[in-house]
Formats: C-alpha cells, structure tokens, sequence
C-alpha cells in the first residue's frame, strides 16, 4: 500500500501505538490493555455480519416469525412506545394469573391453594402482583448471570424495559386457560392435558424470546444466550418439582 496510506492507519491508532528509538512501533500501555481485553473476550464479541448469520439459519428463521423484532430491537426514538408495551404485556399477565388463581415462578405456574371459583379478590390481587415480581425476579436472575458468566454489563435499562415481552406468549396461555376454566372444561382430564401440551409450547416461545433478547440486548451469541436462558429455566423447573413432592 501506499505510504500515505500508511501513516493515515498509524496516525488513527495513535493512542494505541508508539514508535520507539529503533524506529519501530509497539503497542503502547492503553494499546495492551485494549488488546489483552480484545484476546479475553474474543468468544463473546459479535460483530454485525457473524450475527446476521447466525439469525439467518433455517430453524431461527422459523423463529423469527414468532419474535416482536421492532419492539426488543428498538431504536431510541421508540423507547416510550416499547416500555408501554412492555407494561401493557405486564398488567395483563397479572390480571389473567389472579383470575387463574395461579402463582407464578419464572415461566412456571403453580396451582394456587384454592380453586378458581373460591378464589377471593385479595388472593386475586396478591397472584397479579407475584407476577409482578416474578418478572423482576426473572430479569435480575438473567441479568446477573449475563455478568457473571459472560461480564455483560452494557444495556440493562434496555433488557430491563423489554425484558416483559418475554412473557407475551405467557399472556395468551394464561387467556385461554381463563377461558377453559370459566367454561368449566378444565375438569375434563383431557382438556387437562392439553393445558398442559399448551403451556409448554408457550414456554419455548417465551424461552427464545428471552434468548433473542439476551442476544441483541446483553450482545451475546446465540448458544450463549440459549445457555443462560436453559439454564434459569431448568433450575425453575427443578425448583418448582422439589415443592410439588
């Protein structure tokens, strides 16, 4: 390359580098620390083109259908609209939870003490508002993780202002069980089974939200989210079996 072309890279890494008596360059102490930070975190850095690859195989293509993009992937100028969103998917989910009469853990609920028709309205209150906290819960578990395994600190008011909208399919299940409940159909055993086939299926949607947010929100690469997003969810799960024996 040219010589101009040269000096116009030395004189843009500047800061990084420094030319020494024997007229050669080396890094200079702000331009090791800036490389031994590039070297320990090189498997968390994703740069725009590897993660448009990432999202472009077939089976997150499928899944991309299902992802609310514009509203976890926002720009700045759409922040109030995402947190309305975010508070609207919240309030419903905590309303739909008391009138189930369930109490919810993680992405996870649990049947109540009484059942449906003897459910109170303070019981009724107090379920909408463990809904609450369990999404609070649910964030700073995933958040916490973020930094301590993979030190992702960037972005939390961002995860935290779109972190509800992992409960968006959550709000559909907890809807169409009220809709089973009132008619009195859950009584069936095998409507039984297929609250339950349903619960799942929401569960997996809610967990690659989750996924995906972690990825765009704390920068991570997909398997890495899966690992933190299965992770808290399993131990949920196990959680939620030991109080059921």
């Amino acid at each position: 390359m040219s010589t101009g072309t040269i000096y116009h890279h030395l004189d843009t890494l500047s800061s990084l580098i420094e030319q020494q008596d024997d007229k050669k360059y080396y890094l200079s102490e702000l331009g090791l620390h800036a490389y031994t930070s590039l070297i320990d975190n090189k498997d968390n850095i994703i740069t725009p083109e590897f993660s448009k690859k990432e999202f472009n195989s077939p089976i997150l293509k499928g899944l991309m259908f299902l992802t609310p993009k514009t509203y976890i992937n926002y720009e700045n100028n759409r922040t109030y609209s995402v947190i309305i969103f975010s508070i609207l998917i919240a309030l419903v989910g905590s309303i739909f939870c008391g009138l189930n009469g369930l109490f919810p853990f993680f992405l996870f609920f649990g049947e109540s003490l009484t059942i449906f028709t003897t459910v109170d309205l303070i019981i009724q209150f107090l379920l909408a508002l463990f809904f609450i906290g369990n999404i609070l819960l649910y964030f700073l578990i995933n958040e916490g993780l973020s930094r301590s395994i993979y030190k992702k600190r960037e972005n939390t008011l961002k995860f935290l202002a779109t972190f509800a909208i992992i409960f968006f399919p959550l709000d559909i299940y907890l809807v169409l069980r009220f809709i089973l409940t009132s008619t009195g159909s859950l009584s069936f055993s095998y409507i039984r089974v297929l609250d339950n086939v349903l619960l799942i299926l929401f569960q997996v949607w809610s967990l690659w939200l989750l996924t995906y947010n972690l990825s765009i929100n704390k920068k991570l690469k997909i398997e890495n989210s899966l690992i933190i997003s299965l992770l808290v969810h399993y131990g949920g799960f196990s959680i939620m079996f030991l109080i059921s024996i």
